[in-house]
């Protein structure tokens, strides 16, 4: 910094330019002044030569005060337009000196010394890098390049890592670098949600019913619901309720109303039982159907949970039998009581659903493997995604 002495009597503005504006504005300034006290010497000769004027000496001296305060605002200005001028100078001045002691410290740094007279490329490439500055061979190439070098090895020395061609080139890298990271950073991230998009998409496929968990290949798929496919969705659950109805036939005996109020169950567990092997025919013959793809899904989907129903019914046939093996008739008669009225209310709640054109897959247990066979022809659910 410049002291308050030499503001104004031997003060460098750094540049030609600079100067030029301090002139100009010292000149401006000048002019004006000079201009303003010459009207004003002007306006007092003609005020003193005629008398004329004399009975307006009062107006003539505010006009003459008006005139001495512009010149003073004109000097006032004139000298504010100086010291700005000054001030930027000195930032100016001081901005390149900082920016020049900046590229020494970090030309000495990667020198190590500056008692070294230069490094080549391979060497200045590595302290870069220790500067924390990535660059590739094609950067270097361009680095020397823009230091105007031709022929190899290229050298460079304290004054060339210390110039302006060299710090521009530099940052120019620098901000190439970081787009790169940034363009990479975007598209990694574009590949990531792709990624997730792939999966989800994978996950809904898995999960849809016109997909072939063996194949992997999209199906058409019958999904009728026209009054037809519910009607026959529903009688599928004649399998179940006869053979459910069989565990209530000690109740029955013991209170012959049950009979009549279930008298349709009733005569079809009578008939079904009276011909040989025919719930064995429709337990075989409602698997099959419910693979066959151009039956439509809700028959398919019902047939298979009234065989799974089925099935699951010999637990409670095996318990049964052994109570009334050990003498526990009341005991079998209750829990067969119990067995009929859960198969009873599973079956309504399929009709209903039925009826309504939905598929009735609220049966806890039952329903999840309903949907794994007649989906994806397997009882297991598929692997998560990972």
């Amino acid at each position: 910094m410049l002291s308050d002495s030499g503001r104004d009597s031997s003060y460098s503005f750094g540049s030609a330019e600079n100067t030029g504006r301090v002139r100009s504005a010292l000149m401006l300034g000048t002019f004006g002044g000079l201009s303003s006290l010459a009207r004003v010497q002007r306006g007092h000769s003609r005020r003193s030569a005629g008398g004329s004027f004399r009975p307006r000496f009062k107006v003539c001296r505010f006009a003459k005060d008006e005139l001495l305060e512009e010149a003073k605002a004109a000097a006032e200005a004139a000298k504010l337009q100086l010291e700005a001028a000054k001030l930027r100078a000195e930032a100016e001045e001081l901005r390149q000196a900082t920016a020049k002691a900046q590229r020494k410290d970090r030309a000495v740094r990667l020198l190590g010394s500056e008692d070294i007279m230069g490094i080549g490329l391979p060497e200045l490439m590595v302290r870069l890098q220790q500067e924390g500055i990535e660059i590739s061979g094609a950067q270097g190439l361009a680095l020397a390049s823009a230091m105007g070098f031709q022929d190899e090895p290229y050298f460079f020395r304290l004054e060339d890592l210390t110039s302006e061609a060299f710090d521009k080139k530099l940052a120019a890298i620098q901000a190439e670098n970081l787009q790169a990271a940034r363009q990479a950073e975007a598209k990694k991230r574009e590949e990531e949600r792709q990624a997730q998009a792939q999966a989800q998409a994978q996950n809904e496929a898995n999960s849809s019913p016109g997909i072939n968990s063996a194949g992997g290949a999209a199906e058409v798929v019958n999904d009728d619901r026209s009054l037809g496919a519910r009607l026959g969705g529903s009688l599928a659950y004649i399998l179940p309720l006869t053979e459910a109805f069989k565990f209530m036939l000690p109740l029955v005996q013991q209170f012959p109303p049950l009979g009549v109020i279930f008298g349709p169950i009733t005569l079809l567990t009578f008939l079904l039982n009276t011909i040989p092997f025919v719930p064995l025919i429709l337990f075989v013959t409602f698997i099959v159907f419910a693979q066959l793809k151009d039956i439509p899904r809700l028959i398919r989907f019902n047939l298979e949970q009234a065989v799974l129903i089925d099935m699951a019914l010999t637990i409670p046939s095996f318990i049964l039998s052994g109570l009334e093996f050990s003498g526990n008739i009341q005991a079998a008669s209750i829990l067969g009581g119990l067995t009929f009225a859960l198969t009873f209310g599973i079956s309504v709640y399929a009709v209903l659903c039925n009826l309504d054109g939905k598929d009735p897959d609220g049966v806890p247990g039952i329903s999840g493997l309903t949907k794994n066979v007649v989906d994806r022809g397997t009882f297991f659910d598929p692997p998560e995604q990972k």
